[in-house]
């Protein structure tokens, strides 16, 4: 048997294999010139910054163009020139100028060209030709401003002088005006900047300065004679006078440092004057002296004796311009400065003494003393037409208990007044509001109780019983008209 094998019907496979061939020689030639074209180390063709033709710049040269043209822009000279001869020209680089450009974006946008796959490198080079990147050039406001302080030093020495109220001796008000101080208006430099900085790739050596004219302006100080005018302070709308009893220097300093805490005191419309807060700032600041007390209603040597006389003052003075009351008290014991009624007392932690600016306008304390008053002004603005009296009236008298303590030095059977006591009262006290004279208002105010002082007798009946001597067991003490006590030497 013989078999007989026929080419012509090979001629298929011939023909695939053929066309594989083929196929991948397209391949090989695609991914060639894919890895060709993705593996260029020059930019897109047709590629622009700005304007500037970089496209098929190798990427070495480009580098080099790019770096000389952003250092030809950082050095580009500003001549700034001023509409004063007070303020003079100056000429800087850009740079110093707070100038900022987008740099580091472009060399993130061309990133992808020179990082990846061939493939995606490749995909970011078709994607890119033709593309144009506008650099965006700005100047940053902290650096201009420092820049133009720094080079105008003797422009920006000169601080704006706020204006001022003086008070004079007939208490009269007057004000002086500010003073401004010449500027560099910042903002406007910055815009002329900006719409002037020129775009890299025009950039030479040779390139003239930029010209701009400075804008100039007068900056007025935090605190103008209008602001103050505004405030409402337009007169001496009261005083009270308390005169100084008969007392030590201790008293006197306490008196002075406490009122020279209060002197000039502003109050905003509604604000709540706490004296304890002034109290804590005396203190702080001049210290207390030692003088008599008020010790859980008795007087006793402490420190701090007197301040009870500034803020019996004050009252009696926001009293007489109808301010409001929001906490006072009266003392324990009746004073010789003020009327009965009309006195505020401090305790710290007990008892203070607060006020609130109801008229609606800004309120001005001034205090005055001298080696025998203290004096309280306030100034302000309330209607003219409206005036405020005070009055006060005892309407009970408390009638001093007596008192016994046991004396063996006595004679038995016998006694001795040690104090005749003092009486205690029962006050009310009243405001009574007038306009264009007429009472139209009268109103209850407060209604005090003074303690009186009992009499005190010695006397000696015989031995006294074990426990039954009468003394008190200490306690916590409530301190008047003064911060601390007693001290005994």
């Amino acid at each position: 048997m013989r078999f007989t094998l026929s080419f012509n019907k090979l001629t298929p496979i011939k023909g695939l294999i053929a066309g594989l061939i083929i196929i991948a020689l397209i391949l090989i030639a695609a991914a060639g010139t894919l890895y060709v074209y993705g593996s260029q180390q020059k930019l897109p063709a047709g590629f622009t910054i700005s304007g500037w033709p970089v496209g098929g710049m190798p990427y070495a040269e480009f580098d080099r163009q790019w770096q000389q043209q952003l250092e030809l822009l950082r050095q580009r000279q500003v001549l700034l020139r001023s509409p004063s001869d007070a303020v003079a020209n100056k000429q800087l680089p850009l740079g110093e100028l707070g100038l900022v450009n987008k740099a580091n974006e472009l060399e993130a946008k061309l990133a992808p060209l020179k990082q990846g796959s061939i493939v995606s490198r490749a995909a970011a080079r078709w994607k890119m030709r033709k593309d144009s990147y506008d650099l965006a050039n700005s100047i940053n406001t902290e650096a201009l401003s420092a820049a133009i302080k720094q080079n105008w030093q003797e422009v920006y020495k000169n601080e704006p002088v706020q204006a001022k109220r003086v008070i004079l001796d007939n208490d009269s008000i007057l004000y002086v005006p500010e003073h401004n101080a010449q500027r560099i208006h910042i903002q406007e430099l910055q815009k002329k900047l900006e719409a002037l900085v020129p775009q890299v790739g025009t950039l030479t050596e040779a390139d003239l300065p930029l010209l701009i004219q400075l804008t100039l302006y007068e900056e007025p100080p935090p605190v103008t004679a209008n602001s103050l005018k505004e405030q409402g302070i337009a007169r001496k709308i009261t005083e009270f006078s308390t005169v100084f009893p008969a007392s030590g220097a201790g008293r006197i300093h306490n008196i002075r440092s406490t009122a020279a805490s209060l002197q000039d005191m502003l109050l905003k419309p509604g604000d709540i004057f706490d004296y304890a807060a002034l109290i804590k700032q005396t203190e702080a600041k001049f210290g207390y002296q030692e003088a008599p007390v008020i010790v859980n209603g008795k007087l006793a040597p402490g420190i701090g004796g007197g301040i009870c006389q500034v803020s019996t003052t004050l009252y009696n003075a926001i009293l007489r311009v109808g301010l409001e009351v929001v906490e006072r008290r009266n003392h324990s014991l009746p004073i010789s400065y003020a009327p009965l009624g009309q006195d505020a007392t401090f305790a710290d932690g007990y008892i203070n003494f607060k006020f609130r600016n109801n008229t609606g306008k800004y309120l001005l304390i001034r205090t005055q003393t001298t080696d025998r008053q203290l004096t309280v002004k306030l100034f302000g603005d309330i209607p003219a037409a409206v005036t405020y009296d005070v009055e006060s009236k005892i309407i009970e008298t408390l009638q001093p208990p007596v008192q016994y303590v046991h004396n063996a030095a006595l004679k038995r059977g016998s006694s001795q007044k040690l104090m005749k006591g003092k009486a205690g009262y029962v006050v009310e006290t009243y405001r009574i509001t007038k306009e264009n004279g007429a009472v139209i208002k009268k109103e209850l105010i407060s209604k005090d109780r003074y303690s009186p002082e009992p009499v005190l007798i010695a006397t000696n009946n015989g031995p006294v019983e074990k426990g039954q001597s009468g003394a008190k067991q200490p306690g916590k003490s409530m301190i008047e008209d003064g911060i601390k006590g007693p001290v005994f030497q």
